[in-house]
């Protein structure tokens, strides 16, 4: 094996690594809640929203996670059942609801998400500007591949 195919071979590795950690956070965030995958990716997104102080509507929600209303709906009943979110009229759209996550949502799913999203925060502000530069061209290239290869494999 030459350098280079050593060096890939070590990238690889390490994103393997990192793609089973968040397997596993996911899995921990699964079993301590009682939620589905999508169900605390709903979480995750209204979590990151309700940060920025963005409105989120059961429309929104279905574009992110790619899935049809009839399906969202059905999630997001689940999740007010289960009391991790509060829906909400619309103030300027009768016809829509706001859905935000409760603290509930926040203890048992947001606490590793916002922990593992402020670390990330931390690591991504002592990139160096070539750094920064690097993994920015490294994910946008991974971001490409992945495109390219469900679209034509899709076929």
């Amino acid at each position: 094996m030459n350098h280079k195919d050593e060096k890939a071979t070590e990238v690889l590795e390490a994103l393997r690594t990192y793609r089973e950690a968040d397997d596993a956070m996911n899995a921990r965030a699964r079993a301590s809640s009682s939620m589905t995958d999508n169900e605390i990716r709903i979480i995750q997104f209204l979590l990151t929203a309700q940060r920025s102080r963005t409105d989120v509507t059961p429309t929104a929600l279905s574009r992110h996670l790619g899935v049809t209303s009839a399906s969202m709906t059905a999630l997001l009943d689940r999740l007010e059942r289960a009391g991790a979110i509060e829906r909400t009229p619309h103030p300027s759209d009768r016809r829509s609801q706001l859905i935000t996550a409760t603290d509930l949502a926040e203890r048992t799913v947001g606490a590793p998400v916002v922990a593992f999203q402020a670390a990330t925060r931390q690591i991504a502000t002592e990139l160096t500007a070539q750094e920064h530069e690097t993994v920015l061209t490294f994910l946008a290239n991974l971001t490409e591949a992945m495109n390219q290869t469900s679209r034509t494999t899709a076929r």
